[in-house]
């Protein structure tokens, strides 16, 4: 699933990198990898998984929302964390995820490819 390109920006804020690194030592690459989940079975684990206490990532900003986060291994390979962002409308199916690296180049991954997302 391609995004809206915004956030690479979000992952750059001072604030943000500080807790992403103080509370997940993440140093993240900036931006996401979106994935949409359509499978029942893992929709329905994504919803439990949203319901779960996570790390949370609080806006020193008003303009910002909190989100949550949950360590994450990629494909096997790459430690990284899954963000949920504390909004109402935000997409049911959409996980993005941030990775030390470009998850997309190190995985040599395209749009529709399956991959998997193992929660720590």
């Amino acid at each position: 699933m391609d995004g809206i390109r915004a956030a690479g920006d979000f992952t750059r804020i001072p604030w943000v990198k500080r807790q992403f690194s103080g509370k997940l030592s993440l140093a993240a690459y900036p931006g996401t990898l979106n994935l949409e989940i359509t499978e029942p079975e893992d929709l329905k684990a994504f919803e439990s998984l949203k319901s779960r206490k996570g790390i949370e990532i609080t806006p020193e900003e008003p303009s910002f929302c909190s989100a949550v986060c949950h360590p994450v291994r990629i494909a096997g390979k790459i430690q990284g964390a899954i963000v949920i962002p504390c909004v109402a409308d935000y997409p049911e199916g959409k996980m993005e995820i941030i990775a030390p690296v470009h998850v997309r180049e190190a995985l040599s991954l395209t749009a529709g490819d399956t991959i998997e997302v193992e929660i720590l």
